[in-house]
């Protein structure tokens, strides 16, 4: 009988046993220990998807089932992007109306689908044996219970990987449809477009090492007459955005309403050093507590990962490195909190940590480290302790 593929076999894999954790940590916590009163109940009927539908949950049922709303100076849930909430809404007569239900199985599925283009580029950037690390890294960090839960993590990763990868084997117009999606699906999802421009300058010759040189710019002029509508094709990935500034414009006359109530949870613009000095100031002076530890860690794995922004910039190529660090600088700018969820759409740092694993002992680290990281954190969400 032939083999399956690695890229379905690994990937199916790590799924599976990744989520085995998760669901048995989540089980075991939600049992085990006693919940706050008062909280939404996602699902009455069934406990363990009701696991899966915490904080931001709501707010995409409340879009699938009654649209979008704005009431200024208040959290709205105009701050959350159309495309999660209006899949799970055009599936859920596939599963009864159970928006929940669809909406754990959207981001099962989106998630399966993710690791499956995150093999494949990883692959192709750095080989098969970090591919299979790389999978494996990012489906047992801490927080990749978010990829099942009814958060937009799991599709918002599958589609920017997959305009990535697309965009690696220039086989634009694949791209520029999976872009399209990724920036209806999160703000910064209009990265992908500029990460695709900058895949096209490379794929024309251009170097941003040699752009003070004249023959540069003589081969990128020469490309662009030669390969000018790949380029108008990229261009189209800010649709994905401007659909939703259009709506938000006609419906609420606020075309920028998704910014603007940011500051309705406490959010305010102060620069990522700024919040950083102040989260660590935090960590210094405040009592050791549950928010101590969710501080702490998000701190840490945000320091992490900004170091490895130069070895991704050498290993991989400073378009991955500026991605990076512009999907560290942004939510960073005005509050830290979730920085460890938003960890997991940045997939190059993944990449650069299984670069790394190919030290056997490096390797056991990230595996021990982050599984059992990803347990503790399961049994903290499932309990309605804010995780990130």
């Amino acid at each position: 009988m032939k083999r399956l593929p690695d890229w379905l076999t690994v990937p199916l894999l790590a799924f599976i046993l990744s989520r085995l954790l998760i669901f048995g940590a989540g089980i075991l916590g939600d049992t085990m220990l006693p919940t706050e009163e008062g909280h939404w109940v996602a699902d009455e009927s069934s406990p363990f998807l009701s696991m899966w539908a915490k904080w931001d949950s709501q707010y995409y049922v409340d879009i699938a089932t009654n649209g979008y709303w704005f009431r200024p100076g208040q959290q709205s849930n105009v701050a959350f992007f159309p495309l999660y909430p209006m899949t799970m809404q055009a599936l859920a007569k596939l599963f009864g109306g159970n928006l929940i239900l669809t909406g754990f199985i959207v981001s099962n599925l989106a998630f399966f689908g993710a690791l499956i283009f995150f093999y494949l580029l990883t692959e192709l950037e750095l080989g098969s044996d970090s591919a299979k690390r790389a999978i494996y890294y990012l489906a047992f960090f801490p927080t990749s219970f978010f990829f099942s839960s009814v958060y937009t993590e799991s599709m918002f990763v599958l589609l920017s990987i997959a305009t990535m990868y697309f965009a690696r084997k220039h086989q634009w117009v694949w791209a520029a449809v999976f872009g399209i999606l990724t920036a209806a699906t999160r703000n910064l999802g209009i990265l992908m477009w500029a990460l695709c421009i900058w895949e096209w300058l490379r794929s024309q010759g251009w170097a941003f090492l040699a752009m003070h040189k004249k023959e540069t710019w003589l081969t990128l002029w020469g490309g662009f007459k030669k390969n000018w509508f790949d380029l108008v094709i990229i261009s189209l990935i800010p649709l994905g955005m401007l659909v939703f500034i259009y709506f938000l414009k006609v419906n609420f006359d606020r075309p920028l309403a998704f910014i603007e109530v940011q500051a309705a949870w406490g959010r305010e613009n102060i620069g990522p050093i700024a919040v950083l000095q102040k989260s660590i100031a935090g960590l210094l002076e405040g009592e050791v507590n549950k928010g101590w530890l969710t501080r702490f860690w998000n701190v840490s794995f945000y320091l992490f990962f900004l170091a490895l922004v130069p070895f991704i910039w050498y290993r991989l190529g400073e378009g991955y490195a500026i991605f990076v660090l512009i999907m560290l600088f942004v939510p960073s700018a005005s509050a830290i909190g979730s920085i460890i969820r938003y960890l997991l759409t940045q997939f190059p740092a993944f990449m650069m940590m299984a670069w790394w694993g190919r030290d056997d002992r490096v390797d056991r680290v990230f595996n021990f480290t982050f599984a059992t990281l990803q347990g503790v954190f399961v049994v903290i969400f499932v309990n309605w302790i804010f995780v990130a």
